[in-house]
Protein backbone atom coordinates (compact mmCIF):
# COMPACT_ATOMS: atom_id res chain seq x y z
CA UNK A 1 0.00 0.00 0.00
CA UNK A 2 2.90 2.33 0.63
CA UNK A 3 4.15 2.17 -2.96
CA UNK A 4 0.93 3.22 -4.66
CA UNK A 5 0.27 6.40 -2.65
CA UNK A 6 1.39 8.92 -5.30
CA UNK A 7 -0.56 7.08 -7.99
CA UNK A 8 -3.67 6.00 -6.09
CA UNK A 9 -4.29 9.08 -3.98
CA UNK A 10 -8.06 9.13 -3.89
CA UNK A 11 -9.97 12.00 -2.34
CA UNK A 12 -13.24 10.10 -2.22
CA UNK A 13 -14.21 9.15 1.33
CA UNK A 14 -15.54 5.73 0.34
CA UNK A 15 -12.23 4.76 -1.29
CA UNK A 16 -10.20 6.10 1.61
CA UNK A 17 -12.26 4.03 4.04
CA UNK A 18 -11.92 0.98 1.80
CA UNK A 19 -8.11 1.16 1.71
CA UNK A 20 -7.97 1.90 5.44
CA UNK A 21 -10.13 -1.18 6.09
CA UNK A 22 -7.56 -3.31 4.26
CA UNK A 23 -4.86 -2.01 6.60
CA UNK A 24 -7.12 -2.64 9.61
CA UNK A 25 -7.63 -6.25 8.52
CA UNK A 26 -3.91 -6.71 7.93
CA UNK A 27 -3.03 -5.50 11.43
CA UNK A 28 -5.50 -8.00 12.90
CA UNK A 29 -3.54 -10.83 11.29
CA UNK A 30 -0.27 -9.97 13.07
CA UNK A 31 0.39 -12.31 15.97
CA UNK A 32 0.43 -10.70 19.41
CA UNK A 33 -1.59 -7.63 18.36
CA UNK A 34 -5.06 -8.94 19.14
CA UNK A 35 -5.59 -7.02 22.40
CA UNK A 36 -4.45 -3.61 21.15
CA UNK A 37 -6.50 -0.81 19.64
CA UNK A 38 -5.91 0.05 15.99
CA UNK A 39 -3.80 3.15 16.71
CA UNK A 40 -1.57 1.18 19.10
CA UNK A 41 -1.14 -1.59 16.52
CA UNK A 42 0.00 0.99 13.96
CA UNK A 43 2.50 2.48 16.42
CA UNK A 44 3.94 -0.91 17.32
CA UNK A 45 4.20 -1.90 13.64
CA UNK A 46 5.70 1.48 12.62
CA UNK A 47 2.81 2.18 10.26
CA UNK A 48 0.85 5.36 9.61
CA UNK A 49 -2.83 5.93 9.02
CA UNK A 50 -3.76 6.50 5.40
CA UNK A 51 -4.51 10.21 5.80
CA UNK A 52 -1.14 10.90 7.46
CA UNK A 53 0.69 8.78 4.89
CA UNK A 54 -0.97 10.72 2.05
CA UNK A 55 0.15 14.07 3.48
CA UNK A 56 3.73 12.80 3.87
CA UNK A 57 3.87 11.44 0.32
CA UNK A 58 2.38 14.66 -1.09
CA UNK A 59 5.03 16.72 0.70
CA UNK A 60 7.81 14.45 -0.59
CA UNK A 61 6.52 14.68 -4.15
CA UNK A 62 6.29 18.48 -3.91
CA UNK A 63 9.89 18.57 -2.62
CA UNK A 64 11.05 16.45 -5.56
CA UNK A 65 9.27 18.69 -8.08
CA UNK A 66 10.62 21.90 -6.55
CA UNK A 67 14.18 20.55 -6.47
CA UNK A 68 14.13 19.31 -10.06
CA UNK A 69 14.18 15.55 -9.53
CA UNK A 70 11.67 15.11 -12.36
CA UNK A 71 13.37 17.21 -15.07
CA UNK A 72 13.94 14.35 -17.50
CA UNK A 73 10.49 12.78 -17.24
CA UNK A 74 8.61 15.15 -19.53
Amino acid sequence: MEYCCPIRNSHYIKYIKLVESVQRCATKLVLGMKNFHYEEKLNRLSLRRLDRRRVRIDLLEAFKIINGHYENIL
